[in-house]
């Protein structure tokens, strides 16, 4: 069955993880912008910067050499908030424009309390506003980052926020949900996206559990493999333990392939 990982951080991902990914059955991943460099005073030309080098090193190495799709969305991440994030919120723009076809959406943004580059909740939540208008106005998707204790707390503040900015659900990812989240989401016709991550606490069976449960029309299973522990085999375990469970084939594709297919208007 093909799969994709809906959210990763390539740049992450060795030789290693990539080809046991492509065993496994991953045709496609899609990479997000977090931390391109992990210290204070970034300069927002890093955020692109990073974002070039997936859509040209990283999509070649993963095709050329183990026949998986890389895209790419972009954004100001609420983990690597630049010095001059105003200039990047402005290049934003420009970017989106120059590469329309090629960036998926903007994320991840949201709201990160132990920000080490931005600790004024304030500004994070002005930054996050910005991008949602952005997001609005190239009818792009944006994947949200919730944190990760009190996720219904982080929903419950993110929701007047959408409305406000109008924003269609069908373009809002919800990501790293668990079984507090998801129904909550999906119910208000959101996408929810299920991070199986060992440091999260999420495991593949919890994942399947959610989908059995769950509108399958509107939820997500990613790895967010990166720098801390993560398993880039999520989404493959996931569909082992769908199987377990008896969710049927069809269900299962719808999940790991067909959505984010539709969601993020891929036609491969």
């Amino acid at each position: 069955m093909d799969m994709m990982d809906p959210h990763v951080h390539v740049d992450a991902l060795n030789h290693h993880a990539l080809e046991l990914m492509a065993l496994a059955g991953v045709r496609a991943l899609i990479s997000m912008v977090a931390i391109p460099e992990v210290h204070e005073n970034i300069p927002s030309r890093a955020i692109f910067e990073h974002c070039d080098r997936v859509r040209s090193y990283h999509a070649w190495r993963t095709d050329n050499f183990f026949r998986m799709r890389t895209f790419g969305c972009v954004a100001v991440s609420m983990v690597g908030v630049p010095i001059d994030y105003e200039e990047a919120l402005a290049r934003l723009r420009i970017y989106l424009r120059e590469h329309r076809e090629e960036v998926l959406g903007i994320g991840e943004i949201g709201l990160e309390p132990s920000s080490a580059t931005c600790r004024d909740m304030k500004t994070q939540e002005r930054i996050f506003r910005a991008q949602l208008e952005i997001a609005k106005e190239f009818a792009k998707p944006v994947i949200m980052h919730t944190p990760p204790s009190e996720k219904r707390t982080w929903v419950d503040q993110y929701i007047p926020i959408l409305r406000e900015v109008g924003l269609s659900p069908e373009l809002v990812i919800f990501d790293h949900c668990n079984e507090s989240t998801v129904k909550m989401i999906t119910d208000l016709g959101y996408i929810a996206a299920i991070t199986v991550q060992p440091w999260r606490k999420v495991r593949p069976a919890d994942a399947a559990q959610l989908v059995k449960d769950g509108d399958k029309e509107r939820i997500l299973i990613d790895s967010d493999s990166s720098l801390l522990e993560s398993d880039p085999l999520a989404v493959p375990k996931s569909v082992l333990e769908m199987r377990k469970l008896g969710v049927n084939e069809a269900d299962i594709r719808q999940v790991v392939w067909e959505n984010p297919r539709r969601i993020y208007k891929l036609a491969i």
